[in-house]
């Protein structure tokens, strides 16, 4: 059960890092909630101030609603056909990806909570 819920976190971790980094170059058009564009919310932990709570409860009601449910699908048809040796080997690597992410986000948090800058990645005037 704990390498299962470590595997969890470290999945969402992954996807966390991966929306982290796509807000820092591009956004949705249109708007968030009436009057709320998405280009207005601010990148980071910031966000979390600018997003009503008519948005948290949708967020949360959706995620325990696949919490509750455990899946959106039923994803028989995905399994893997691979030799055993390989098939532990891609899950140990995919568990070692999701600690690694896991850091990664703590260090995004903290970069936004005590170095204070509007930009992620500093420096690289290409992306922006």
């Amino acid at each position: 059960r704990k390498r299962w819920v470590e595997l969890k976190h470290g999945r969402v971790a992954q996807l966390a890092i991966l929306g982290y980094l796509v807000a820092e170059i591009s956004r949705f058009p249109g708007e968030l909630a009436f009057g709320l564009k998405f280009a207005d919310i601010p990148n980071g932990v910031k966000a979390i101030d600018a997003v009503p709570a008519v948005g948290w409860a949708q967020i949360f009601l959706a995620v325990g609603l696949v919490e509750a449910n455990g899946t959106f699908g039923d994803f028989e048809q995905g399994e893997l056909n691979l030799p055993s040796e390989v098939l532990e080997r891609r899950k140990l690597c995919e568990l070692q990806h999701g600690r690694i992410a896991m850091l990664g986000f703590a260090e995004l948090v903290r970069h936004d909570l005590y170095d204070g800058g509007d930009k992620l990645l500093q420096g690289l005037p290409f992306l922006y």
